[in-house]
């Protein structure tokens, strides 16, 4: 009785359609004969159209489907019900994954012809108030849809840029805005759209933009895992791309692509099947174009110097510096550990031992860089800082460039800004700039890794010595020393020390070294003895110092021999040598055979005084009348003999307990400097 009720109050159009529902699925011919009948009889009825589509979609009939869509799209372009359902249809369109819902949704869309596929995504996108979905869903148009590039491809373009800008967050150029912008859409309207005109200066800003998000992608901290939803938000720049979405693959490839279409555009002077090629011949042959453009000193070619250069930079600087920190979030670092760009402090052009990984180079003016053989690809790290520094000084080469060179630094991210940083002090190392190469460390923030506390310091202490601050440089060495525990795997080092070829030389050399104590200790040992071997030639040397000097050339014996007897020359001229805590600190046999010689007739019978306790008070405190030295000298001599006989403390034993106790004297050596 009630169900006669109802359909008593159902219209004729409703009740037709409930009883073509009223049949079970496994009977589909029995609902579809009851809406056949139904379009006869209301042939302009949305109702029945869209129930017989749902039937055929139901059975899974793509093609029957799909022509019950295309009609109604051309006959109710109006229903809301109806885009509700193109709008599920489209969605499926841009899922990674698809099931089997999904699977058919994408099949009934490709079975629609193309102008009724192209209407029904123009249609929804104009429904869509989301930005960023309405800019997906028309760059899903354009890539289906090549020809709607001349049309929409501004568009897309504009409104991605505006809401960028509106979202407030366009100092951080990784955002879902600007993926879209630089990695799908810049790349579609360049291909695919033809004669579409875009304007010169649009065309400088979007290889700008583009290349402030590449340079920012590959400097984000990709290790780093959020601990909660704002954080991952605020991490890919807004929530509107997936983590996935946010990946770019290949982002130097990407790159370069949109060089040379914007080249391309510009009627630049360059190989268009340049990204075919290998990523080393990609970067000689900007660098030869770079050159050659650059020789013709024209105008017109100042815009593809400043992008090219820019380009080849942020590359080759990405590269140099993920080498520098191995535990940041630098994409590309092969290194466990930093290395450090250091002063040679002397010449070594004998050594057999070391890996000269050097370059070409372009201006007898630059320097060396010798790297340790630790370091892995070398010339490859040299490369890449090498470039860098070249396209540095070509994009500050005059007042444009380094202005537009500025302007697009101030957009980059904070641990791109900190990149930057690190290169451009090594690049004042290089150009042995020290003055900026201290205010520029000063600057560096915080870190709480030991590693690159060393690095920093190591630096600060050569800049400040060959800026002839010598009591900070060694204060800083001393610290460092202090700091790490020597051991006897540290008591050797792959760059030799002075030694009897070691001639003076102006030539400016850099070492590269990895932050490890094997490296670390050698070196600034060898700091100290180069700062120590300075201050001989000054007239206010002292013993003390010479002995300092003597003490510290125990390390690595016998590689600083010649220092040693340039040393034991400055003795002798003097005639006499005061160190009381001799015997404390030299064990090394060949210096104690040295010294006794000395004291001979044939040795210069120089008046030593090294003996623990001042050889000249117990002198004095002997009462023979004659031969008021001799005991002296036989306590002398059975002193030297005991400490040759005696087993030798280990050198490294030995300079960490010299560099602990002796520190005050050591840093007096350089007072007043």
């Amino acid at each position: 009785m009630a169900n006669a009720v109802v359909e008593q109050e159902l219209s004729d159009i409703d009740w037709l359609v409930m009883r073509a529902r009223s049949f079970p699925k496994s009977d589909p011919f029995s609902a579809k004969a009851w809406l056949i009948t139904a379009k006869s009889l209301f042939p302009q009825s949305f109702v029945i159209q869209f129930e017989s589509y749902l039937v055929e979609k139901n059975a899974k009939n793509v093609d029957e489907a799909a022509r019950y869509l295309q009609d109604m799209l051309q006959t109710f372009p109006n229903e809301s019900r109806l885009w509700l359902e193109v709008h599920s249809i489209l969605e499926s369109l841009q899922k990674e994954t698809l099931d089997q819902k999904l699977t058919f949704l994408t099949d009934l869309f490709a079975a629609l012809p193309t102008s009724t596929q192209c209407l029904m995504v123009l249609r929804v996108s104009e429904t869509i108030s989301d930005v960023l979905e309405r800019c997906q869903l028309l760059l899903l148009a354009m890539k289906k849809f090549p020809n709607l590039v001349q049309e929409h491809g501004l568009k897309l373009v504009e409104m991605l840029v505006k809401e960028e800008t509106n979202s407030g967050i366009v100092n951080n150029p990784v955002n879902c805005y600007r993926k879209l912008l630089v990695c799908d859409v810049m790349p579609l309207v360049l291909q695919k759209g033809g004669h579409l005109e875009v304007n010169m200066f649009h065309l400088y800003v979007w290889l700008q933009r583009a290349t402030e998000f590449y340079v920012s992608y590959v400097s984000q901290p990709h290790n780093h895992e959020p601990t909660s939803e704002a954080e991952t938000s605020k991490s890919r720049g807004l929530t509107g791309l997936s983590e996935a979405e946010m990946q770019v693959t290949d982002p130097w490839g990407n790159l370069l692509r949109l060089l040379l279409l914007i080249g391309q555009r510009l009627k630049w002077d360059m190989e268009l099947d340049l990204v075919n090629k290998t990523k080393d011949c990609q970067i000689q042959s900007l660098q030869h174009q770079l050159m050659r453009i650059k020789s013709h000193g024209s105008d017109a070619n100042s815009k593809q110097i400043l992008h090219t250069a820019m380009v080849l930079f942020v590359h080759a600087m990405v590269n140099y510096v993920s080498n520098l920190d191995a535990e940041s979030s630098l994409a590309g670092s092969a290194h466990l550990v930093p290395i450090v760009l250091v002063e040679g402090l002397s010449s070594r052009s004998n050594s057999s031992s070391i890996n000269k990984s050097k370059k070409p180079k372009l201006d007898c003016t630059y320097p060396t860089i010798e790297t340790s053989p630790n370091i892995i690809s070398s010339a490859f790290v040299l490369q890449s800082f090498e470039t860098a520094v070249r396209c540095y000084e070509i994009l500050n080469s005059t007042e444009e460039m380094k202005f537009e060179f500025y302007n697009l630094c101030q957009n980059w991210r904070k641990e791109t800004k900190t990149m930057l940083l690190y290169f451009q002090i090594d690049m004042a190392i290089y150009q042995a700039n020290y003055e900026e190469a201290i205010t520029l460390l000063l600057q560096l923030p915080v870190t709480a890794n030991p590693k690159m506390k060393v690095r920093n310091n190591l630096q600060l202490a050569c800049c400040y010595f060959y800026h002839k601050q010598y009591s900070k440089a060694v204060e800083l060495i001393l610290d460092l020393l202090e700091a790490i525990p020597l051991t006897a795997a540290t008591s050797s080092a792959w760059f030799q020390g002075d030694s009897a070829e070691d001639k003076s030389d102006s030539a400016h050399s850099l070492f590269m070294l990895q932050c490890v104590d094997s490296e670390i200790i050698p070196y600034c040992i060898q700091f100290l003895i180069t700062g120590l071997k300075e201050r001989t030639l000054s007239p206010l040397k002292t013993d003390s110092l010479l002995a300092h000097l003597i003490i510290l050339l125990q390390y690595d014996w016998p590689k600083g021999e010649f220092l040693f007897c340039e040393v034991i020359s400055i003795i002798k001229k003097q005639g006499s040598f005061t160190y009381n805590s001799f015997f404390s600190y030299v064990h090394q046999v060949d210096i104690l055979e040295e010294f006794a010689f000395l004291e001979t007739g044939v040795g210069g019978l120089v008046n030593l005084d090294i003996m623990p306790n001042s050889t000249k008070v117990l002198a004095q405190q002997r009462t023979v009348t004659r031969g008021v030295n001799k005991g002296v000298k036989e306590d002398f001599k059975a002193t030297l003999e005991k400490q040759v006989a005696s087993v030798m403390e280990p050198n490294h034993i030995l300079l960490h307990r010299f560099l602990k106790e002796e520190r005050t004297e050591i840093l007096n050596n350089f007072v007043g400097s």
